[in-house]
């Protein structure tokens, strides 16, 4: 029998998921992040809406919308052969990890003067802590992602 979509069933025990850990173990395989693009086409040719395939995923609706165009117009081999574009992040998986325990806890334990982590805070956690430097709109994209992790 197959489940009704939107209908509340019983509570699922999470315990022992780890969001991070799980999305860092897709990534490192570009058949696994392949696998997650034709998930989501086919989510969509299912009716499900862009934005909650966005919302689950932790993609973009232009990445979405890229990859219905590179499929219609490429097929498979394109959707799949199709390169990732933008910059390589300067945070290792060890900073990522390092930075998603640290916004665990609210920001003046660590001794900073606040007591919600911004932008700011985590640029300056990050040069202190690992020296690297970072925007501020960046940080504010990683508090986000983190966040929702």
């Amino acid at each position: 029998m197959k489940h009704e979509k939107n209908k509340p069933g019983r509570p699922v025990d999470i315990s022992g998921i780890d969001p991070y850990v799980l999305n860092n173990w897709i990534k490192q395989d570009k058949a696994r992040w392949d696998a997650v693009k034709c998930q989501a086409l086919i989510a969509l040719s299912e009716g499900v809406s862009v934005t909650e395939v966005c919302n689950v995923l932790n993609v973009t609706r232009e990445s979405v919308r890229l990859w219905r165009i590179c499929l219609k117009e490429k097929g498979l081999q394109g959707l799949v052969a199709n390169k990732k574009k933008g910059k390589v992040s300067n945070l290792t998986n060890q900073v990522k990890e390092n930075l998603r325990k640290a916004l665990s806890v609210e920001p003046v334990k660590l001794g900073y003067d606040g007591n919600k982590w911004t932008g700011r805070f985590v640029c300056r956690y990050l040069k202190d802590k690992w020296g690297i430097d970072i925007a501020v709109r960046t940080a504010q994209n990683w508090v986000k992602i983190i966040k929702n992790l």
